[in-house]
């Protein structure tokens, strides 16, 4: 009796999040057979199955786990290599789609129990009488952002630069190729709906940046931070308001509306003395603000986004060759 774990989904686009639960399913079946199941359809958003698999791979998932199948929950081209009589197939989701159907339990009109049960772990049925859902935590993988429908709503209002910081968020392999990072714009901005390269050529992109045989240059320290600022700034601090102590709901409204409006500021310096020095006094204002008015258990959320930013801006003052060096406290910590 072999166990088959599937996890299906939409993933328009695949991200951080479906990777963590990804990394949670792998964690709770070790012993069994992992997929991740997607279609191609194309009606509703114009994310073909190509660059789903491609955001995948990127993301970290092993592979010949990503598979295309016409239906996510009826995954016959997963299921027919294996025996309906014997083996157990389990579904596992995020806790935040537990409202979504299909959902476990019920019964069919004659009486009998429904296909889909919800997972307990005793008295498993082979997949040719019954599957089962299992839901696993969902995984907050950038302050306030756990689903793609997150990602989509917000990415038409980014800048270059600020999807650029997005995708090294969404994809952490990114951020050591900027080349790379700039073709995952592009890929997104095909499942978005702009305008970009046929997937086609955007697939033998990434095939070349991430398995080709030279090694590509990394962003510079100045680069790195100035889209790690302009994505914490305009992103990250989205629903800052919402994660206020009682009566604090204002103070970080007005420190949401200045981060924004900085980001737009940044753009306009010219030197990098002029941004080193600007976003040094953004993070002195930001910070304490949060801190001071944020509910403690949501700072601590957010606080090593802040120490991120920190060290990166430690990283691009001591390589900008001017006689600029100024020592940023650590702000995170009381002295």
């Amino acid at each position: 009796m072999k166990q088959i774990v599937i996890m299906p989904g939409g993933f328009h686009p695949f991200h951080a999040g479906h990777y963590e639960l990804y990394k949670s399913a792998l964690k709770a079946f070790p012993d069994a057979d992992m997929y991740v199941a997607a279609t191609n359809d194309q009606k509703v958003r114009p994310f073909p199955f190509e660059i789903k698999e491609k955001l995948a791979k990127l993301a970290g998932v092993k592979p010949g786990s990503f598979v295309q199948v016409k239906s996510p929950f009826m995954p016959k081209e997963i299921t027919q290599n294996y025996d309906p009589e014997q083996d157990i197939v389990i579904f596992v989701r995020s806790e935040k789609d537990r409202t979504e159907q299909p959902k476990p339990g019920g019964t069919k009109k004659d009486g009998s129990p429904a296909y889909f049960q919800a997972y307990t772990g005793k008295d498993l049925e082979p997949f040719g009488k019954h599957a089962y859902i299992h839901y696993l935590p969902t995984v907050e993988f950038g302050p306030g952002i756990k689903s793609a429908t997150e990602i989509r709503n917000a990415w038409p209002k980014l800048n270059k630069r600020q999807k650029t910081a997005m995708v090294m968020s969404l994809y952490p392999v990114t951020q050591q190729n900027r080349k790379l990072a700039d073709t995952v714009v592009k890929m997104l901005d095909i499942g978005m709906g702009g305008e970009s390269e046929p997937p086609k050529k955007l697939d033998e992109r990434v095939d070349y940046l991430t398995e080709g045989p030279r090694g590509l240059t990394p962003g510079t320290p100045m680069q790195d931070l100035i889209g790690d600022y302009g994505f914490f700034a305009t992103f990250n601090l989205a629903k800052l308001a919402d994660k206020a102590k009682p009566g604090k709901e204002q103070d970080l409204k007005a420190v949401q509306q200045r981060a924004i409006k900085s980001a737009k500021v940044l753009e306009l310096l010219k030197t990098d003395r002029e941004k080193l020095q600007f976003i040094h006094d953004m993070i002195k204002y930001i910070q304490p603000h949060m801190k001071a008015h944020m509910r403690d258990d949501e700072y601590e959320i957010y606080k090593p986004r802040i120490q991120k930013l920190l060290d990166l801006y430690k990283a691009a003052a001591a390589g900008v060759q001017e006689s600029f060096t100024p020592i940023i406290q650590d702000y995170l910590d009381e002295k």
